[in-house]
């Protein structure tokens, strides 16, 4: 009998080994990718960055002259690629603590790393399948589509053969609208207290053209996450606007602008702004530019006390939403 119970001791403690091993092999053919737009690292990176985003776009010369300005004015570089940078650190992390032994690997459409460079990297890495998450709010043609489609053009160019699966839809995710909320919550203390019941909340999103938000349910999205977090927060007095609008002048984009939603705010009644990106994961140049300089300038100079609130990518509960969506489908 003993030496039975040994055989099974040993035939136990092989299959809890063989187990283990299993997921480590699994996990070492397995990783994350984090998808998203890019953006000039240094004033050298500025002019393949626009090259790369012209690239079979009609964008007015008046325009580019703008967004030219508009890095000059941040010492011509952007902050996304790092910001990312940080969040791919502590989501790696985050995720080896769970036990998912995964390497987060980054691709960028427009700037360093490529999503050629993703592609490479995952043949290098013999990766057999991978779960990506494509750093946009909102869904549409150009927030989500292109993303893919641009990632799945690469992938041919290499014959990569890793099975990729993306996360799903998260705009009306508890979590997401929680972290959102607790962006604003950070802000609330900010303005006096007597003046926090005349405090106007403006939601922005990146404007895209109106044919474009027809075919998808980008604006929906948008306006259900800004209405879940306002119930969540007891906020009245809101709107949502879109910014940084591109592209040929005379094709309709999605309104009001940020500066439009800011002019129309009744001041009789409102003697606050608060700007809340929730179109945006992360600062970039038009977050930096568009609402810490230039939003903030209009608003100040109308009389009212500007306040923008963080983006969400570095937030705890956005990281667990994250973590929550790759596991799944992991």
């Amino acid at each position: 009998m003993a030496d039975d119970e040994a055989i099974y001791a040993h035939r136990d403690c092989f299959a809890t080994l063989a187990m283990t091993l299993g997921v480590l092999v699994k996990n070492f053919n397995t990783a994350v990718l984090l998808i998203g737009f890019g953006g000039p690292a240094s004033p050298q990176g500025l002019e393949p960055f626009l090259k790369s985003v012209l690239e079979g776009r009609n964008i007015p010369d008046a325009r580019l002259a703008e967004v030219r300005r508009h890095y000059a004015a941040l010492g011509g570089r952007s902050p996304y690629n790092a910001h990312v940078e940080r969040f791919r650190e502590l989501l790696e992390a985050c995720l080896n603590g769970q036990g998912v032994s995964v390497p987060v690997l980054v691709g960028f459409r427009h700037s360093i790393p490529s999503l050629g460079d993703l592609c490479l990297s995952l043949g290098k890495l013999g990766i057999r399948s991978a779960a990506a998450f494509v750093l946009s709010s909102f869904r549409s043609q150009a927030s989500f589509e292109r993303y893919r489609a641009a990632f799945e053009e690469e992938r041919k160019k290499v014959a990569g053969k890793t099975e990729i699966v993306y996360t799903r839809p998260f705009y009306s995710h508890p979590l997401f609208v929680e972290s959102q909320a607790n962006r604003i919550r950070e802000k609330i203390p900010s303005i006096p207290e007597p003046e926090r019941n005349e405090t106007f909340f403006i939601y922005s999103a990146h404007s895209i053209p109106s044919a474009m938000a027809r075919e998808s349910r980008y604006t929906e999205e948008f306006e259900e996450h800004a209405s879940r977090v306002s119930q969540k927060l007891g906020i009245k007095g809101w709107s949502a606007a879109y910014q940084s609008r591109s592209g040929d002048p005379r094709d309709p984009w999605l309104g009001p602008d940020v500066l439009e939603a800011i002019r129309g705010i009744d001041k009789t009644h409102f003697k606050n702004v608060l700007l809340v990106p929730s179109g945006f994961l992360c600062d970039n140049a038009e977050v930096v530019y568009d609402l810490d300089i230039e939003a903030k300038s209009l608003a100040e100079g109308l009389g009212l006390n500007y306040t923008r609130a963080a983006t969400v990518l570095d937030e705890p509960l956005f990281m667990q939403m994250v973590v929550e969506l790759i596991r799944r489908e992991l």
